[in-house]
């Protein structure tokens, strides 16, 4: 049984040749679609995930050309072969022009065929992975340059990493970014033309996350009806995000480092090993030295994964972050239209501790963005625990000590506002806006 290679629409008006090209496509691993007129040729290009075609010139009262033309308007991404018996360098140009892959004569040799299809395939993967890869930089590249100077500092030394294949260790508490983090150094590498892979180590239980990395051969177990691929193999010449890696067991931690020693993989059942060609981000918000020195975690395995180890600080230590990320959480939800914060709400955010970090200021946008009936959203409009904050802040301790601090450290540098944002370790933004914030003139 072959492995599926992909998808390819047939469309000729003689009906025998597109059952035998059909039969020959399907010997050697592609699903075969295929129409003799134009109509049900539209029907199935735009019903079916079409990899990719190959288009006679004449179909019938048709022009090939017409719909060439349609076909590569409603998919770019899709290849598409001519091919005609009655070839003229006027009707190849043309299809050229129009954005036809290629162009053949009719009778074609079979391997003729497969060869022309299978580098139309190839191109257009790659396009369409040039194209994903684009829209991911386009998409990151504005938060960016939000981010606080510790974070941009953070992600320029990422950078550096992201060109090489060393793997790399994410360390910080949940909701603080960490496959963000990932996501760019994978978006930044050699490898980003490719998706990045991903699995929660900590949402499966051992035998499915052995089945999911590793995957299983036909009959290895009671159920196991068809070969599977683990997310190892998926990610073959790609990069794979191991997340909450400290809470994987011990027997499957022996089993990554001998992945990463020796680049190769044995599905549950097999007999050989496979060689993979993986890149490693592996993240935890749990302390992985206190893991090892408990057993917990492999002190060898931590020597191979943390070649370059960074840590992703708390939201709360970057609170200069919070008006643009907060203000970019409201701005991707299609509902929340040109909503805006009041000034309460946002004085309420830098008060607050966001215990949940990011992924907490994420929920809680979306969730005072659907609550908000009008264009500035109010604390009423909040979760009622945030809401409920406002009140328990008023006369807190903390909040008097944190004045007073600021206000000493003032006096003491003489109301130098950069000196005292280093003496206390904030941005002269989040300075600022403390000044505001309690009244300090």
């Amino acid at each position: 049984m072959h492995t599926l290679i992909g998808t390819i629409l047939l469309v000729d008006d003689k009906e025998k040749l597109c059952q035998v090209l059909a039969q020959d496509f399907r010997n050697i691993g592609y699903l075969p679609l295929y129409a003799t007129d134009a109509e049900e040729a539209r029907k199935l290009f735009h019903k079916e995930p079409i990899d990719v075609v190959l288009l006679d010139l004449k179909l019938g009262a048709a022009n090939g050309l017409e719909l060439l033309r349609e076909f590569i308007g409603g998919k770019p991404n899709v290849p598409v072969i001519m091919m005609t018996a009655y070839a003229t360098i006027e009707s190849a140009v043309e299809a050229i022009k129009i954005g036809a892959y290629d162009y053949v004569q009719k009778p074609i040799p079979f391997p003729k065929v497969q060869r022309v299809v299978e580098n139309a395939l190839k191109a257009g993967r790659l396009e369409a992975e040039n194209l994903g890869f684009k829209k991911r930089l386009s998409e990151e590249s504005p938060r960016l340059g939000s981010l606080a100077r510790t974070v941009q500092a953070l992600y320029a030394q990422s950078e550096k990493i992201a060109s090489t294949d060393f793997p790399v260790l994410l360390l910080g508490e949940s909701g603080t970014g960490k496959e963000l983090l990932a996501e760019h150094i994978h978006n930044r590498s050699p490898r980003a033309s490719k998706r990045l892979y991903k699995i929660n180590c900590a949402s499966l239980p051992p035998s499915l996350l052995d089945n999911e990395l590793f995957g299983h051969e036909k009959g290895a177990y009671t159920g196991a009806d068809s070969l599977y691929k683990g997310i190892f193999e998926q990610a073959d010449s790609s990069t794979l995000f191991l997340d909450e890696i400290g809470d994987m067991p011990l027997e499957i931690q022996a089993k990554i480092l001998r992945t990463l020693q020796n680049r190769e993989v044995r599905r549950l059942g097999a007999k050989e090993t496979l060689q993979v060609d993986v890149r490693f981000i592996a993240a935890t918000n749990k302390d992985v030295r206190e893991l090892v020195r408990t057993g917990r975690f492999r002190e060898d395995l931590l020597y191979r994964l943390n070649a370059a180890m960074f840590r992703v600080p708390p939201l709360r230590e970057r609170m200069e972050d919070l008006p643009a990320l907060a203000s970019g959480f409201l701005s991707d939800l299609m509902e929340a239209g040109q909503k805006r914060f009041s000034r309460e709400v946002l004085d309420l955010f830098e008060q607050y501790q966001w215990p949940g970090n990011i992924r907490e200021l994420k929920n809680v946008v979306s969730f005072a963005a659907t609550m908000s009936s009008a264009l500035e959203i109010q604390i009423s409009d909040l979760p009622p625990y945030l809401a409920g904050a406002r009140h328990a802040g008023e006369g807190n301790p903390r909040r008097e000590l944190e004045r007073k601090l600021i206000e000493e450290t003032l006096v003491r540098s003489r109301y130098n506002k950069k000196r005292t944002a280093e003496i206390l370790k904030i941005s002269r933004r989040t300075l600022y806006n403390k000044m505001e914030q309690y009244g300090i003139g």
